[in-house]
């Protein structure tokens, strides 16, 4: 799990490496290096991660889901668990809100980091057999 110190390869949009004008691979650190981890792990089912059983919200497990109060409220327990565990985030301002229309679940989550009143957003979508980032700041 990254946090604000670290620094890691930059993923373009469709979370492919990306290559400088010289050749050599960007990096991200700090804030754009924390935000990448935490939307690999929005498209993560734990486990995937062999050093990191509990690394991944496991989206997919809602899948094949009936849109219901319940499933809605199951996602954003999960989300809110799963971001709970980036010390830099400010617990109290995890949102989620949870849309299912046709066979997609949308997902909408914001969150701050802890002294920044900037609002960081995370919107998923979730079919029938993939979980998505389909936009985030």
């Amino acid at each position: 799990m990254a946090n604000l110190g670290d620094t890691d390869i930059r993923l373009d949009d469709s979370w492919q490496l990306t290559r400088a004008a010289n050749g050599d691979a960007p990096v991200a650190s700090g804030l754009d290096c924390l935000m990448q981890d935490i939307r690999l792990e929005a498209m993560t089912q734990e486990g995937e991660l062999f050093y990191d059983a509990d690394w991944g919200w496991s989206l997919l497990d809602f899948a094949q889901s009936d849109g219901n109060e319940l499933v809605e409220l199951e996602i954003q327990q999960r989300i809110r668990t799963k971001l709970s565990r980036h010390s830099e985030i400010d617990v109290e301002t995890i949102a989620t809100s949870v849309s299912f229309s046709a066979d997609i679940i949308r997902i909408h989550t914001t969150f701050q980091f802890v002294n920044d009143s900037r609002t960081q957003t995370v919107d998923t979508g979730i079919d029938r057999v993939n979980v998505e980032v389909v936009n985030s700041d």
